[in-house]
């Protein structure tokens, strides 16, 4: 093994503010069981260093922060001429900015430390469900990783808004591709179940306007590998009990969520540890029949926000 320098990138800050370092090492951690690593600061810039194989690299240039890597000989930093693959440009999950959504890089994360608790064998297959889905940068992180996909959203204008998105970067980046509206499941709601369908060869993702709680009528004979989501902070998606505190809603979703989990399926959730607290959400997935995995990155946003992740597996 030769000792490798990952940089990470300024970009992070933007995600998880002073704690982007932190989090950089929690996600390698999880993603890279069994590896040692360090942190160093060198003028502007950080790094982790670790010892790793050829056979090792994609795998860290996929990581979250990850910038590039170096070959480290004494003081001097080779770098190591390999970008990784990806299945849409990055200007897909970059290049729009819109009210409410969430950091690019944060949604990366919760994808692959949610693909690294899957048994090998679901990984290069897994089928991924978004469950508050938004704007789609969760579908389309998944589609660049060569993953199906499929998303929910109450809001109407998500799915006009998400066409506007993937037309506008397939005609910049002369992306093939196929688009289709369509409708499916059966909730009783005079527009659930309507859906874009956003395809660029081999994969594609699903958007369905539709309520978070019915993800088993709207998608009845679908499993999922991986349930990820960034819980809104706002009030749009709750369930009506007066309060800004998600847990609720949480709650109630969760028998569709694990009537659309295979047995190995791994639910990842970023959500602001004030409301609902870590303690409260662990007691409500434990309730629901999920393991909660020993995994944490907790980063503050703001007076009000200190944003964590959690990872439940279904048994």
């Amino acid at each position: 093994m030769s000792e490798i320098a990952l940089l990470i990138s300024p970009e992070t800050k933007s995600a998880y503010f002073q704690e982007a370092v932190s989090v950089a090492e929690q996600e390698f951690r999880w993603v890279m069981p069994g590896f040692d690593c360090r942190l160093e600061q060198r003028g502007p810039f950080n790094f982790l260093f670790t010892q790793a194989d050829a056979e090792h690299y994609p795998l860290l240039l996929r990581l979250s922060f990850c910038q590039g890597l170096f070959v480290c000989e004494g003081d001097r930093f080779q770098p190591i001429n390999l970008e990784p693959e990806f299945a849409l440009h990055e200007d897909f999950v970059f290049g729009s900015k819109f009210k409410g959504k969430t950091n690019e890089r944060l949604t990366q994360l919760l994808l692959n430390v949610g693909l690294a608790a899957l048994p090998d064998h679901a990984k290069a297959h897994a089928k991924v469900l978004d469950p508050l889905a938004g704007r789609a940068t969760s579908l389309l992180w998944a589609m660049r990783y060569g993953l199906n996909a499929w998303g929910i959203e109450p809001d109407g204008k998500a799915q006009d808004d998400v066409r506007q998105l993937v037309k506008k970067w397939c005609k910049v980046r002369r992306q093939s591709h196929r688009l289709r509206d369509g409708v499916l499941g059966n909730t009783g709601r005079k527009k659930d179940g309507q859906f874009i369908e956003f395809a660029v060869e081999p994969v594609k993702f699903r958007l369905a306007q539709g309520d978070a709680r019915q993800a088993d009528q709207l998608f009845p004979k679908e499993k999922f590998d991986l349930l990820i989501s960034d819980v809104p902070y706002g009030v749009q998606h709750f369930a009506g009990d007066g309060t800004r505190n998600p847990l609720s809603l949480i709650e109630q979703a969760l028998p569709a969520w694990k009537a659309v989990m295979k047995k190995h399926s791994q639910l990842v959730l970023a959500f602001n540890s004030y409301l609902p607290q870590r303690d409260a959400l662990i007691q409500v997935l434990g309730d629901a029949g999920l393991t909660v995995a020993d995994f944490s990155a907790p980063h503050r946003m703001s007076e009000s926000i200190v944003r964590d992740v959690m990872i439940a597996s279904a048994s």
